[in-house]
């Protein structure tokens, strides 16, 4: 045992069986957050990708809702085999290339990932997606991209994990809140996270 301990009773019930020397404590501390409604005429994309084995079955989620916070349509898809960070990578391309479909310019795009935003606002994505990207994204007008935390957008992990059951290139597009979502994020409502 090397590390700091939680300080719960099964760690102090294995340090007393074992006679271990006494270990520091690693307290978690809490951290209120909350995610606000895009300006109008922006819509934003909740974004999240997952892989069950890492690498393993991979598959991303989107949430899209307007700035009255209505939850437009959901998103979810296969990507195959693949890292979670693969997955986090093409769910933006996904949305930018959907965006571009729909014929929309001001989109926001709430991620998780603090590196596939800082990738993308910097353009130095992987080699694979470069090209769809500078593409897509000569044909919006506005991208933004807000770093939000995995509390505050359950439901697009919801869709995320739902897609990694899919195959690759398989998508599946719902139109307003699907069935499957038990519960969606609220704006201005405070969520906690332990850090």
């Amino acid at each position: 045992m090397k590390s700091k301990k939680w300080n719960s009773d099964i760690d102090t019930q294995v340090i007393l069986y074992f006679n271990l020397e006494p270990r520091r404590i690693k307290f978690q501390s809490i951290k209120l957050c909350h995610w606000s409604p895009p300006s109008p005429g922006f819509i934003m994309f909740c974004c999240d990708g997952a892989s069950v084995g890492n690498p393993g079955c991979a598959g991303f989620g989107v949430v899209i809702r307007d700035h009255l916070c209505q939850v437009l349509g959901v998103i979810t898809g296969g990507n195959g085999i693949a890292t979670n960070y693969i997955a986090e990578v093409y769910v933006v391309i996904c949305v930018v290339e959907m965006a571009v479909t729909w014929g929309l310019q001001k989109i926001l795009l709430c991620y998780d990932s603090k590196t596939v935003i800082t990738e993308f606002e910097n353009n130095k994505m992987p080699w694979f997606v470069r090209m769809r990207w500078y593409k897509a994204r000569k044909q919006i007008q506005e991208i933004c991209f807000l770093h939000n935390y995995r509390e505050t957008k359950f439901a697009a992990d919801t869709a995320a994990k739902k897609g990694a059951e899919m195959h690759a290139e398989q998508r599946q597009v719902y139109t307003g809140r699907p069935s499957f979502f038990t519960r969606v994020e609220y704006p201005n409502v405070d969520y906690y996270i332990t850090c």
